[in-house]
């Protein structure tokens, strides 16, 4: 073959096919993006497939003769755009070779034949043939060797092309194989990455931030918009790479072009998404936090629950390489301790099966067409410091059979995969915890003068003001270490009251303000491991023994004159509360059970006011003494989390957030609600009031997100 027959419109090569006459470049009937000179390029190197076509033609053919441009950087880049639309590289070509110094050749089979590589001769070239028969008959008689001779010549030359063949798979083999790891978005806190996923041919990242939907050519960095008419997530590609599966934060799901329109709804009840290899389902979460694992066909029909549990919930699910089976992982979490395993289930016949369990499973999973299952792992002493690992399934317990893959500080989620399981993506979130201080003004209902008191990286927490109004108390994991803290509001510096090898949480003032009350659980907990409360005096020594209980996550005691100290434990889906002594450690009395809440203990101790986890409803005010409950409604303020009563027990304050909103709210007894802090950037959460109500101390939780792309594992 010398030259394309020029009656030929439509040319295939690989998964692809190129219109001449449309200029349209397509895979797989999918029209790919393709700048004009690049297509030009295309075109000559396919009209004369396995012939050298040199850089002068090339020049001739893209600029006429007046043009004055640097062309050998504006052919470089057109080639580099081609190779990347091809998905070639210049290291190992399939497709477009180069010939240095002089020119290109198309080197892939043209329409099911292989082309004629070197039918263009060039004296330059390499050619392995044998010399032709006339020059070999113009060899002088006296020089021909004799049978023998050539017999242990062929010898010797198969002996040296053998031992170069294995010097040379000697030096492959043993040349170190380093994982590749590149960041491939950098935007800033305030515009964080919220979700992200690769495409099949690992050619684009289709992501969202607080703007909208992107897609990104990831060769080249070029990016366009996706308009869509609400925020929504990215799931998931569907193998036509023209499509996405995309969510919103709450319940929906939806399939979007890349190249615009309008979404088209698959479910209304759907919690994101994963599609099957062959994009004919779809796995998905549903039911309050994703306790129910469910599939349904990719139009939205024939949903089918395959996996439910009341007492736990599930991260996204995966599809195995054969569309067979769904994996997942389970999560039974408490407030300090937490229980993880890997899941797979047969979703034609339910029939789950534990791969393994480990507590510091991270949510997100992927099933790679290869066969092999990438996992997060939280470091012991810090889950926000998470690392990728790959395994086998049903061979992760045998030794080494898991291998890590990355590792880093952030924690790690939306991991997907190309098609041919050789790149993933995920995004690694890097999260701070700041305590700041507001004053009170004097109309009450608003916080100014804010500022920091904490300027370091750790995850600091506040949960209460020393009885003077003078100093905070917080815990945090400063070196690697757990340790309850005490900060002057005016010094730059806290103070360490304790630290442990344990996890320590909550510090709070005992009744008479004399000692800080604490509580302390083993790392890596379970929901069956004991926790213990601890009493330190507040200006240092050492701590004492209170009482120990299972999965204790909540103390609090009354102020003087009330000596009324309160705990929690979890139970199941409830919350068990009983009274305890702070000086005997004795209980007493039957416990109030809640559903699981957050509660604060009023300064006179004679009720609590109660926020269940995921509350769109009203707060709930508890008697301590008799148990009755009366709800109190917040009107527009359906969301709210963290609760703390003012020192005079009029008022509760209160965090509220939806998406990036969030908001510090006072909620008096009487249903008067004052928005002392609003925030579209960092969340604000868990505001402490002062015991002389001047001030307010808060948390401000800022986060950087960004997508992230390893290869080469």
């Amino acid at each position: 073959m010398t030259e394309l027959q020029s009656s030929r419109t439509v040319v295939s090569f690989g998964p692809f096919d190129v219109d001449l006459q449309t200029h349209e470049l397509k895979k797989g009937g999918v029209r790919l993006r393709l700048p004009g000179q690049s297509f030009q390029i295309l075109t000559m190197l396919l009209k004369r497939p396995g012939q050298l076509v040199p850089r002068d033609e090339l020049r001739q053919a893209l600029w006429p003769a007046e043009t004055f441009v640097d062309f050998e950087k504006g052919i470089n880049a057109a080639i580099t755009r081609l190779r990347e639309a091809l998905g070639d590289s210049a290291e190992n070509p399939r497709y477009v070779e180069t010939l240095p110094r002089r020119g290109y050749r198309f080197i892939g089979p043209v329409n099911g034949a292989a082309p004629s590589i070197g039918a263009h001769v060039d004296r330059d070239s390499v050619s392995l043939a044998p010399p032709p028969t006339d020059i070999v008959a113009s060899i002088p008689t006296e020089q021909a060797a004799p049978s023998s001779r050539r017999r242990w010549t062929a010898a010797v030359v198969s002996v040296v092309v053998l031992t170069v063949l294995a010097w040379t798979a000697w030096r492959l083999w043993t040349v170190p194989k380093y994982v590749v790891e590149r960041k491939l978005t950098t935007n800033s806190p305030d515009d964080r990455v919220s979700s992200a996923a690769v495409s099949p041919d690992a050619r684009y990242l289709a992501y969202t931030d607080a703007t909208g939907l992107y897609v990104k050519q990831i060769g080249t960095g070029e990016t366009h918009a996706v308009p869509l008419p609400e925020k929504l997530l990215v799931m998931d590609w569907f193998p036509d790479g023209s499509h996405l599966l995309a969510s919103r934060r709450g319940p929906g799901l939806w399939s979007v072009s890349v190249f615009g329109g309008a979404p088209r709804l698959l479910s209304d009840r759907a919690l994101g998404g994963s599609i099957s290899p062959d994009g004919s389902r779809i796995a998905f979460r549903a039911s309050g936090p994703g306790q129910e694992v469910w599939v349904m066909r990719s139009d939205g029909t024939d949903q089918v629950k395959i996996a439910a549990d009341k007492g736990s919930w599930t991260g996204p699910p995966t599809w195995s390489p054969d569309g067979q089976q769904v994996a997942y992982i389970r999560w039974i979490e408490t407030y300090s301790a937490h229980e993880a395993s890997v899941e797979v289930n047969d979703w034609r016949a339910p029939n789950i099966q534990t791969l393994f369990s480990d507590n510091r499973l991270g949510p997100s999973l992927r099933w790679l067409r290869s066969g092999r299952l990438v996992y997060t792992i939280g470091e012991v002493d810090n889950l926000q410091q998470a690392s990728l690992w790959l395994t086998s399934p049903g061979k992760r317990e045998r030794k080494g059979e898991a291998k890590r893959i990355s590792s880093g500080v952030g924690w790690i989620t939306y991991i997907t995969g190309s098609q041919d399981g050789k790149a993933l993506t995920f995004i690694r979130e890097n999260s701070m915890s700041s305590i700041l201080i507001g004053t009170v003004g004097t109309d009450g209902d608003h916080l100014i003068d804010q500022k920091k008191l904490t300027f370091d990286e750790n995850q600091n927490v506040a949960s209460a003001w020393t009885p003077d109004s003078k100093a905070i108390l917080f815990h945090s994991n400063r070196g690697g270490t757990s340790q309850i803290l005490k900060q002057a509001i005016d010094q730059p510096l806290a103070e360490r009251i304790v630290s442990s090898s344990e996890e320590l949480r909550q510090p709070r003032p005992s009744p008479d303000g004399t000692e800080i009350i604490y509580i302390s659980t083993p790392k890596n907990a379970n929901r069956s491991s004991t926790s213990s409360i601890f009493a330190v005096p507040i200006s240092g020594g050492p701590p004492r023994l209170i009482l120990r209980d299972s999965n204790i996550w909540n103390a609090q005691c009354a102020r003087l004159p009330s000596t009324l100290c309160l705990y929690s434990v979890l139970k199941g889906d409830t919350t068990e509360t009983y009274r305890f002594d702070s000086k005997t450690g004795a209980k007493s009395g039957p416990p109030q059970v809640d559903p699981e809440s957050n509660w604060s203990l009023s300064p006179d101790g004679t009720q609590r006011a109660i926020v269940p986890y995921g509350s769109k409803g009203p707060i709930r005010f508890r008697s301590t003494l008799s148990g009755k409950t009366r709800e109190l409604v917040v009107k527009g303020w359906d969301e709210l989390d963290s609760i703390d009563w003012s020192a005079d027990g009029k008022s509760v304050f209160v965090s509220w957030h939806h998406g990036s909103d969030s908001a510090l709210l006072r909620v008096g007894v009487d249903s008067t609600v004052s928005v002392l802090l609003r925030s579209s950037g960092p969340l604000v959460t868990g505001p402490i009031p002062s015991p002389d109500g001047h001030s307010v101390v808060y948390a401000g939780l800022s986060t950087a997100s960004n997508v992230w792309m390893v290869e080469n594992f």
